[in-house]
């Protein structure tokens, strides 16, 4: 995979596996998970994220899921729904706030999947995470 990233790109390439101990820690790898569920039509926004609170890591503050497109089958409008767990404030700058969208296409339209996570603190005042960007 390496020789074949670094021919085509005529660049170094390096690739390095991570080990996450929890999907649920990180905001993309949720909003894939969700656009997954919607797209194959497993479950209902509400069971998805109530799935998502029963696995989030004590590390994890709060989380926030914004669903919004054609919510309900062959709906006329568009709507956006929110939910919310625990302490999630998107105006705070010393705190470490995780943020991933994603789009769902399905057979009304696409749809969209906005997730936050904010991640408590320790008492020197820096946020703690174990999320890792590739």
């Amino acid at each position: 995979m390496r020789s074949f990233l670094s021919n085509r790109t005529n660049t170094k390439t390096l690739i390095e596996s991570v080990k996450i101990k929890s999907v649920y820690q990180s905001a993309s790898p949720i909003a894939q998970d969700i656009s997954f569920q919607l797209k194959n039509k497993r479950r209902s926004f509400h069971s998805i994220f109530a799935k998502i609170v029963k696995e989030i890591p004590k590390r994890v503050e709060g989380i926030r899921i914004c669903f919004s497109g054609r919510l309900k089958d062959a709906a006329e409008k568009a709507q956006t729904k929110c939910y919310k767990h625990r302490k999630t404030s998107r105006n705070v700058f010393n705190q470490k706030i995780d943020y991933a969208p994603a789009e769902v296409s399905t057979r009304y339209g696409i749809s969209g999947v906005k997730v936050w996570i904010s991640y408590s603190q320790k008492k020197g005042g820096r946020a703690i995470s174990e999320t890792y960007e590739i």
